[in-house]
């Protein structure tokens, strides 16, 4: 069954956990879009956080490009003030959400870091690196490895200094999943989060999704079923029941959660978005 028709609301639900943290509106563009950076053109670009970045900047409108530019440049006078300059980053990579472009954050955010370390940043970039994944183009394999690593190291960085928060270790056990060639680590810490609290809202989501990505649909249907029943109401929950559902070729049921997943949506864009995908998959 071809599934392109709910390519975005998977995106959604991919971002979804991500989003609960930073609090962010969703991302979601036509045809898989992000906010008109050009991504494609990386093939020569060095694959490390200040090549990546130069090549983004170069792809800005000019005056864009000039703004982040003339913020970059403060820099310079702030060599040997580690706190303020990592607050000039902190500040371009605002200039990046403000777009919606998880990259450039990502980028912005881990180069901050670097200067003045603390949990809650390389939180941040790390769940940033994870979501930027989703935006790139299939031809950059090397970037989305390297925002994969990045994002499990920097939220281990995060879970270093906080051992006890389930929340940030159910993201680096997704993060670790996505980038190893031996996911199953990251799995088990999963499922060792919800035998510790068997509610888990993250370890859950973040299970069902893996049951999707793995094609194991009635694992994903009924961990979400479980979600749905503990959380009433949670948006992603009928989301994911959604694209579950319609991977395992019941559109009705994929329509009666996409449905009422649209019903809780405030956004008049996204509300026009599942509409479409809805005549798409029940014309």
């Amino acid at each position: 069954m071809n599934s392109r028709p709910l390519l975005l609301l998977t995106l959604c639900l991919l971002l979804g956990t991500t989003l609960w943290v930073w609090g962010e509106r969703s991302t979601l563009k036509p045809n898989g879009e992000s906010d008109g950076t050009d991504q494609s053109n990386t093939a020569e670009v060095p694959v490390d956080t200040r090549g990546i970045l130069s090549s983004k900047i170069q792809s800005l409108e000019q005056e864009d490009r000039s703004k982040f530019l003339q913020v970059q440049a403060s820099l310079d006078s702030l060599a040997d003030r580690k706190v303020q300059a990592a607050g000039v980053w902190k500040s371009l990579s605002s200039f990046w959400l403000t777009r919606e472009d998880m990259l450039g954050a990502a980028l912005c955010l881990d180069l901050a870091s670097e200067l003045h370390p603390t949990s809650d940043d390389f939180r941040d970039a790390g769940l940033y690196y994870g979501s930027a994944v989703h935006f790139l183009q299939e031809s950059d394999s090397a970037i989305a490895a390297f925002c994969r690593n990045k994002a499990t190291a920097l939220l281990a960085k995060a879970l270093e200094n906080k051992p006890d928060d389930l929340d940030l270790k159910a993201d680096w056990a997704h993060a670790l999943v996505q980038s190893s060639p031996a996911p199953m680590q990251g799995v088990q810490a999963l499922r060792e989060i919800t035998r510790v609290e068997p509610k888990h809202l993250k370890a859950h989501t973040h299970l069902a999704k893996l049951a999707i990505e793995s094609g194991q649909f009635p694992k994903a249907i009924a961990r979400f079923k479980n979600l749905l029943e503990w959380y009433p109401g949670l948006g992603s929950t009928y989301l994911g029941l959604g694209e579950a559902y319609f991977r395992n070729g019941n559109k009705d049921s994929a329509v009666i959660y996409l449905q009422q997943y649209r019903g809780l949506v405030q956004d008049p864009e996204t509300q026009q978005q599942i509409d479409s995908y809805l005549r798409q998959i029940n014309p």
